[in-house]
């Protein structure tokens, strides 16, 4: 049986509790979205999709 990697070994992953996150969001120009304790940053958006 074969397991994918997804990361490097070398890298360490934090996991962050939900309030950090939204502590993190708020003050943050950009936006990202939260999936299992990770962080992941968003795509920006049009003017338009903001409308």
């Amino acid at each position: 049986m074969v397991f994918a990697q997804t990361s490097p070994p070398d890298v360490i992953t934090t996991r962050l509790m939900l309030d950090e996150y939204r502590a993190i969001e708020e003050t943050n120009l950009e936006h990202h979205e939260y999936c299992n304790g990770e962080i992941i940053a968003m795509s920006g958006g049009s003017e338009s999709h903001s409308a």
